[in-house]
């Protein structure tokens, strides 16, 4: 599935919707309203992007519109990830898998352990 690139306010709006599971518009303004202030016509013209991009999907109730994100959090953060790096890689070849190479030696030991065995489980499982 691909996924249009999330601006950071649309970021924000996915993670309270993350958090609920289900919602309407008035749960993410009452949620967003705790560290900033936007109009309900703001956040519901963000969540009908977020529609029309493909990360939420509206569902019709009696009284109310509730909404639901299309993915998990873990799920869109692979295909963004996915997406990124191949576009990257197909655009820039080898100085892009050079430049990979490095900003992951540059990580926190902990980051790195963690990520190699990622790569290590995943070369394991697909060979």
């Amino acid at each position: 599935m691909k996924i249009k690139p999330l601006s950071k306010l649309e970021l924000e709006i996915m993670e309270i919707i993350w958090e609920y599971g289900e919602c309407t518009i008035r749960d993410v303004v009452n949620k967003m309203s705790k560290t900033k202030t936007l109009a309900y016509t703001t956040i519901a013209t963000i969540i009908t992007r977020l529609i029309k991009k493909g990360t939420l999907k509206k569902q019709d109730e009696k009284f109310s519109a509730t909404y639901v994100p299309t993915l998990s959090k873990e799920d869109m953060s692979k295909t963004v990830a996915q997406t990124f790096l191949t576009k990257f890689i197909r655009s820039f070849g080898d100085a892009a898998i050079a430049s990979f190479a490095q900003s992951v030696d540059r990580l926190p030991k902990k980051k790195k352990e963690y990520f190699l065995k990622l790569l290590n489980v995943y070369e394991k499982e697909n060979k």
